[in-house]
Order: C-alpha cells, then structure tokens, then sequence
C-alpha cells in the first residue's frame, strides 16, 4: 500500500458527499479501492442558479471552457487532472458559494465552466470532434488527482507564464513547496507571451492620478522578474494593483517613456502560478505525458486515482 494513499486525509464537514467523504477520510485506503462519485452544486452567476453536477461532468465543462480545446490531447489531460484537483482541494476547504453551492462559475472565486450547449455556441463547426476530445481528456484521466504529502494540492494554473513561473513565496509570502517558480521554454507560440500596451499621459491621469510618466517607477521584482511594487508619484502600489487598474495581463514588465506615452512591454498573460497552459501544450507538442507536464509545474507531487 503505497504512502500517498495512507496520508489522503480530508476534513470535508457537511459535504454533500457522505459515502466518498467517509472513504477519503480513512487512512490506509488501498489503491483501488472504490468510490462513489461525486455530485457537487454549482452556482451559476450569469443565471441566478445552481445546478446539480456529477464532479467528472463539471470537470468536462471546467476543460471546455479553460483550455482551447484545439491544444494536444496530453496538455487537455493534465488540464483535466489539475482542474480536478483544484475541485476536490476547494471541497476540503469547505467554503460556500451563493446559493449554498459548493463550487461557482466565477473565474474570481473557482475555475470557469460552460455547459456543452454553450461550448457548440463557441464553436459550432468543431463541435462534435472537440467535445469529443475533451470527453477523451477527462475520461482517460478519470479520478486521478495531485498529491502532496498525502493531501490534495491547490493546483492553480494560468494560460502563458512569459518564461519562467512565479513561486508562492514571492506571490503570497507564503512558501508552497509544490508552488516554485520554474524555467518554462515551451509558451513562446502563445500569444501572449509577450505584448505591449502604450498608454497616454492623460490616460494614465484618468487611472491613476498620474499624469507624468516618469513618476512612475518599478521599485521591486521578484528573482523571477514579476513587478511586486512600483511608485506612483508619492505613493507605492502593488503590481497586482497596478496590473488591475491598468488591465495588464500579468505584473511581468519593463517601462519605457516615449514622450508623452508610457509603454508597459508584458510578459506571459496571468499571476504565473503553477501550471502555464501554453508552456503544457507546448510540451505535449514535444511528446510529453501529462505526468510529464504536470510534475514540471507542481514539484515533488504524487498522482493518486479515485475509481469511481
């Protein structure tokens, strides 16, 4: 019996979920011992509701809706797995959302979702192969979860780290040993991996109450490059405070003054925490597995699969 199944310890108090709670709360559960699987209550902001959900059809709609379901199928799979784990750890957490439910569709709260009928909108010519390949993604990777020292990781992720990953220490001030900033070569096809926003002088003032860009300063950067604060005039900020009013896509950047202008050259588009899609896909491209792919961007973890 391996260690990482012993040490599955999980306080879920009130969990709808009795009979799977009370087998994931048990040390020494066997490898392949089985579940039954869970249903979870997901609160729908545009529409006011919660809907009831198997986890594994939640996490077919989680897919569809955060990774371009054009990517290879091995980076869909270890979408799939930390999407997965992400659920379960926010479950263990015990937090409710509107409505009493257990998980919500708001990015700012848990991971984004859209049904199939949302996601045949989306893409109504590459529907019927795309949904199937998500379908396959989850299927294939059916129970299996993230594991450190025998709990459930907060397996965050972001579309383009630019790079590099950011660690939670630098991030959070809170060290997360699975959490480490990471060398990534493989995100230069996204996009966004590097990008430029120029703003005017009076723009700028209609944001931030400052009009001269050269009052504008990065004072501090993580040892991964990341903005942590800057000064404004006579006051400091933090660069996730900055990236939100300005809109940026991360707090990766250099400033140059062009006369009147202030151009902000970005990299990566996200916090850069954990998994970078683009860098996932880019691997996958290469022949990676998602074990592969997911052990480059959480450190030191286990993989554990709950038959259900």
């Amino acid at each position: 019996m391996s260690r990482k199944a012993k040490n599955i310890l999980i306080i879920m108090a009130g969990f709808v979920l009795l009979l799977f709670v009370t087998c994931m709360l048990i040390r020494g559960c066997k490898p392949n011992e089985q579940f039954t699987e869970p249903s979870i209550n997901l609160y729908r902001a545009k529409e006011n509701k919660s809907y009831k959900l198997t986890l594994e059809e939640y996490i077919q709609g989680v897919v569809a809706a955060e990774m371009p379901a054009s990517f290879e199928l091995e980076a869909l799979k270890a979408q799939a797995v930390a999407a997965r784990t992400y659920t379960l750890k926010k479950l263990i957490d015990g937090r409710k959302y509107a409505l009493n439910a257990d998980l919500s569709d708001n990015i700012y709260e848990c991971q984004a979702y859209i049904s199939w009928v949302e996601f045949g909108d989306r893409h109504p010519r590459d529907k019927e192969q795309w949904q199937k390949k998500i379908v396959q993604a989850c299927n294939e990777t059916r129970g299996e979860i993230m594991l450190y020292q025998g709990e459930p990781i907060d397996a965050l992720y972001h579309s383009t780290c630019g790079g590099i990953t950011e660690s939670a220490l630098e991030s959070w001030g809170k060290d997360i040993p699975y959490l480490r900033s990471s060398n990534c070569n493989y995100c230069r096809q996204s996009k966004h991996y590097e990008s430029i926003q120029v703003f005017s002088s009076g723009e700028l003032y209609k944001l931030t109450g400052v009009s001269n860009t050269e009052a504008i300063k990065i004072l501090t950067k993580t040892p991964a490059g990341r903005s942590k604060k800057l000064q404004l005039d006579n006051r400091m900020i933090s660069a996730e405070e900055f990236r939100r009013i300005l809109q940026l896509p991360s707090t990766w950047w250099s400033l140059k003054k062009q006369k009147n202008n202030l151009l902000i050259i970005s990299k990566g588009y996200g916090h850069g925490l954990g998994m970078c899609q683009y860098g996932a896909n880019g691997m996958a491209a290469q022949g990676k597995d998602y074990h592969d792919i997911l052990g480059k961007y959480y450190k030191d973890i286990d993989f554990y699969r709950m038959n259900y």
